[in-house]
């Protein structure tokens, strides 16, 4: 990973700016979180400056510690405090700012935002596994990995995507998709 640039890195002595990606919470009606009840989690864990985007669970704020020891302690307290698990899937600013300059379907972002997704993995994706499922499929999708990233561009969007329904499982890794709008909102959140 790249050193921090100021562009990125927060100058201030509170900590660095991460970005947390909740992952199956406020889906189709089922595992309701109140966006504001997910900031007050994260400001009693003694984060500052959070803010959130949509209501699906993207979190921006400020920290102090490692992204394996926050990543945790955020899955531990959010189980405790709304009854049920969520996978928390953390980025720092510097890593969600490489995801969003490596996209290779910026010009299909450009025209449709919601047709580009980037599922961000925790560990290795089976990129053998992932290609004989893309033949398998036989859609108008295309994938590239790069580095722990899945990024994806489902031209008839991810809803009918036989290839995203199945990717995880492919993949054999956990991950959390993104479309690229939210990618790009979280970007200038960081920066702003």
């Amino acid at each position: 990973m790249k050193k921090p640039n100021r562009k990125t890195r927060n100058a201030n002595p509170a900590g660095d700016v991460f970005i947390a990606l909740y992952r199956g919470i406020n889906v189709g009606g089922n595992n309701a979180v109140k966006m504001a009840a997910l900031c007050s989690l994260h400001e009693r864990l003694g984060h500052t400056h959070v803010r959130h985007y949509i209501q699906s669970g993207n979190i921006v704020f400020i920290a102090r510690g490692d992204s394996p020891s926050i990543a945790k302690t955020l899955a531990t307290a959010f189980e405790k405090q709304f009854g049920f698990p969520a996978r928390v899937v953390l980025l720092t600013a510097e890593e969600l700012v490489q995801i969003a300059a490596q996209n290779p379907y910026a010009a299909h972002a450009a025209a449709n935002p919601k047709s580009v997704h980037a599922a961000i993995c925790v560990g290795v994706p089976d990129e053998k596994a992932l290609n004989a499922l893309l033949k398998k499929c036989a859609g108008p999708e295309s994938f590239t990995l790069r580095n722990r990233t899945v990024y994806l561009h489902a031209p008839d969007g991810i809803g009918n995507s036989k290839f995203a329904a199945a990717m995880e499982k492919a993949a054999a890794v956990p991950m959390t998709a993104r479309n690229w709008r939210t990618i790009e909102a979280l970007c200038a959140m960081i920066r702003g």
